[in-house]
């Protein structure tokens, strides 16, 4: 049996999880379920984007994502199941799976339409009991895609907050602000691979960061720094301080990144 992996914005204090988990297992008792997270911001597409692709790579082949963050319940928004080379993700269409499926090889998006897989009545206000969990059930049992409904080609899609490089400096922004007040940014490490200590400026606000440290415990002090992130992003840190709380930063705020004469003598950014 597959894993059915879940990730909503549901929160944990009401019980449409623990619903949506009973749903699953009264289609597929063998099934095992992980909790990515349900505390994505309220309807934050793009929050459940982030961590969607940042967790994904985690889990073994075949496990099936079933992904509810959905601000359009109840309209004509749809549903789509898509299979890449490794995985199933079911997900409303808009956008959510933007950013991980530009990382996995596609084989085939289906709109979910086949109502027999459906929980009956069908609330115009709870698909993930009604729609998402069923689907993903019966998925788990080994339906072919194609019982789902028919292929798209044309899925919602939203497009990764890229870096804007420029000839002096680069802009970048904060996707997230994590339990602990780091402040990730959108350089990833792929491309931002020779940030070193003292090769760079990165000035957010009014705060200028120079220092590239291995770990946390390393900081001194109040003086902010860069550390590589384990989610593939940098971080802008603290050591044992929210860096977001003391200098009151937010997800979306900018930044700029300027490299010093001796780095930009070597290459430092992989388009």
């Amino acid at each position: 049996m597959p894993i059915i992996a879940l990730l909503t914005d549901f929160g944990l204090q009401d019980n449409f999880v623990g619903i949506m988990k009973g749903i699953i297992y009264s289609i597929s008792p063998g099934v095992k379920i992980v909790d990515i997270t349900h505390n994505v911001s309220p309807q934050d597409v793009e929050e459940g984007a982030f961590y969607l692709l940042t967790s994904y790579r985690y889990f073994p082949e075949g496990t099936i994502f079933v992904v509810v963050v959905d601000p359009g319940v109840g309209s004509a928004r749809r549903i789509i199941l898509a299979k890449s080379q490794k995985y199933y993700f079911i997900a409303p269409d808009n956008g959510i799976l933007s950013w991980v499926l530009r990382e996995e090889k596609l084989k085939k998006i289906v709109q979910v339409t086949q109502d027999k897989y459906f929980l009956k009545p069908i609330s115009s206000t709870f698909h993930g009991r009604d729609i998402f969990a069923p689907v993903a059930g019966h998925l788990s049992k080994g339906i072919p895609i194609n019982e789902f409904g028919n292929e798209i080609k044309d899925p919602v899609s939203i497009p990764f907050p890229e870096p804007i490089v420029r000839k002096e400096e680069i802009e970048g922004k904060v996707l997230l602000i994590d339990k602990f007040g780091n402040a990730i940014t959108n350089l990833s490490l792929r491309k931002f691979f020779s940030l070193e200590d003292g090769n760079f400026k990165l000035r957010m606000k009014t705060i200028e960061i120079t220092r590239v440290l291995r770990h946390y415990s390393q900081g001194k002090g109040e003086d902010p720094f860069l550390i590589a992130g384990s989610s593939g992003f940098w971080e802008v840190s603290l050591r044992r301080k929210s860096f977001a709380k003391k200098y009151n930063i937010k997800r979306g705020d900018k930044f700029t990144l300027k490299f010093s004469a001796e780095a930009f003598s070597q290459p430092q950014v992989i388009r």
